[in-house]
């Protein structure tokens, strides 16, 4: 399954080819949690902005760091038949992969590579149990 966040479906071309894929909002559990439940891999894709690279250019994630101030599975341990989830080796690794700090609302540029709620989606599909979770930034400046 492939998906981008609102965030970027926003900032992109309305002919762009990601916007084939499903758009989510990342801070919609309830939307998410139908939607991921029926997946077996996962395919994120989220907005960045850094100057250091060109417009459009595509990072694999590789971590994030979640600057959000929520967690996505507080409140919903129950359901999920969890207490604590490990989300450490989170992300299929690819070369030159980047850390994403995760900001919310704002992108926070003193971050190298700051992206919106890309953690809200990552954690809630790693404790339904998707195994293999690949993120990618796009760099709209």
């Amino acid at each position: 399954m492939k998906i981008i966040t609102q965030q970027l479906a926003k900032k992109l071309p309305r002919d762009h080819k990601l916007l084939s894929n499903q758009t989510v909002n990342p801070q919609d559990y309830s939307t998410l949690y139908s939607l991921l439940s029926k997946a077996q891999q996962l395919t994120i894709y989220d907005i960045t902005s850094t100057k250091k690279h060109s417009h459009e250019t595509i990072f694999s994630v590789t971590d994030h760091i979640n600057r959000t101030g929520n967690n996505p599975l507080i409140g919903h341990q129950i359901e999920l038949g969890i207490d604590f989830i490990d989300i450490t080796k989170l992300y299929l690794k690819e070369q030159n992969s980047v850390i994403t700090d995760c900001c919310g609302k704002e992108l926070n540029r003193k971050y190298l590579y700051p992206s919106h709620y890309l953690c809200n989606i990552t954690i809630l599909a790693k404790a339904l149990d998707i195994q293999k979770i690949s993120a990618y930034l796009v760099n709209i400046i």
